[in-house]
């Protein structure tokens, strides 16, 4: 069976999200090697009260631009392949060894640099018919190039990526990052039946709800959201609502 670690990216101003993604990974993500990388100047109590010893912890120096804040982090991961996310894209349901597996056998078949969760755009599924996953109602499909996680990379695709390009965030709509993934076969999987009112939440490799859009909560993406934080205890009054970002109600 393929290895497939979790990478996630955060940094302590977001640690009220802590409060959701570390359980839910632990509930959802239990089979799976987890690293964790924040700022090195993080308040070491949170980290101690919030992070599990089982994790691997990395850190990074907040001088760094974004993209070697993560590639120095991967030289430090031994694996060929890595799903990576920000601690705002929070899994729903379990996370499947065996799938992420067979994920990653189909990326090695056809030269895949890096496999998205969800479809880049709802056209996908008419544009081109798909490789069927084996998993129903679940294909890959051909993407020109998108948003970049949660995404299982090739670890040596990503890698170059951090330290060719050099920008300050994972910027999807920057015309060099574009052109970077689009040329390094690009692939997402989608439920062609839930394709147009569960593309997210009914991920094949990782069901989620992506809590914050430029900082703002995608309440109106996911009518449930707001509920789910305040489950475990998140203020949601304190911020805006965003109102554009990939509004297909989930």
């Amino acid at each position: 069976m393929e290895r497939v670690p979790i990478l996630v990216y955060t940094h302590s101003e977001y640690s009220f999200l802590w409060k959701a993604m570390v359980p839910l990974l632990k509930k959802y993500a239990n089979e799976f090697e987890i690293h964790w990388l924040y700022e090195k100047t993080a308040d070491q109590n949170l980290i101690q009260e919030w992070i599990p010893s089982s994790w691997i912890q990395h850190t990074f120096d907040e001088s760094d631009i974004w993209t070697r804040r993560v590639g120095k982090c991967l030289l430090e991961i031994d694996s060929e392949y890595v799903l990576f996310l920000h601690e705002d894209w929070l899994p729903i349901d379990k996370l499947s060894p065996q799938i992420m597996s067979d994920m990653v056998s189909f990326m090695k078949a056809v030269n895949c640099g890096w496999l998205c969760s969800y479809c880049a755009l709802v056209n996908n599924t008419t544009r081109h018919p798909g490789v069927f996953t084996g998993y129903n109602n679940y294909y890959f499909y051909p993407e020109d190039n998108h948003i970049f996680q949660p995404a299982i990379w090739n670890m040596n695709i990503f890698r170059e990526f951090c330290f060719t390009l050099h920008k300050a965030k994972n910027q999807n709509e920057d015309t060099e990052c574009l052109q970077f993934m689009g040329a390094r076969g690009c692939w997402s999987v989608q439920n062609k039946e839930t394709m147009l009112s569960l593309r997210t939440t009914n991920s094949l490799f990782f069901p989620h709800m992506h809590a914050l859009s430029e900082g703002l909560w995608n309440f109106r993406k996911y009518p449930t959201l707001k509920a789910f934080l305040e489950s475990f205890g998140i203020e949601t009054n304190t911020r805006g609502v965003h109102t554009w970002w990939e509004l297909d109600t989930q």
